[in-house]
């Protein structure tokens, strides 16, 4: 999966995972020793995370239900808390990827699918529940 900030032309990241389950987002990152250059994990039905007992820093993009970023975290060090009610999904990234990729509070971000035209992999809104 692929995540594309389209406010900014910019990739995010070209190899994203999808935490859809309460297994997948209560083991997250742990046990990893760092988060690749393009790698990154959405947590689906999340609002808030912690990085207690990870081994690196993480930027962090809290986004609403229409892949709006609601805050935007840079560098979120081990052993910290990070919440935003408002937020339906949050996107953990390499640290630097928001610098780099000059990510700002109200950009729109896209989901893109390998092997799709953009216009047919953008999903403006989650499927309802």
């Amino acid at each position: 999966m692929i995540l594309y900030n389209a406010t900014r032309k910019k990739t995010l990241s070209d190899r994203c995972r999808f935490a859809n389950t309460v297994l997948k987002r209560m083991v997250g990152l742990l046990g990893r020793s760092q988060l690749e250059t393009g790698e990154g994990l959405v947590l689906d039905r999340c609002y808030g995370i912690h990085t207690f007992f990870m081994r690196f820093s993480i930027d962090v993009l809290f986004l609403d239900q229409n892949y709006t970023v609601l805050r935007a975290v840079e560098s979120l060090a081990p052993f910290r808390t990070s919440v935003v009610k408002k937020a339906v999904y949050v996107l953990e990234l390499p640290a630097g990827t928001i610098r780099s990729t000059e990510t700002k509070e109200g950009d729109q971000i896209q989901i893109r699918h390998a092997n799709v035209p953009a216009v047919e992999s953008y999903r403006s809104a989650p499927a309802t529940r």
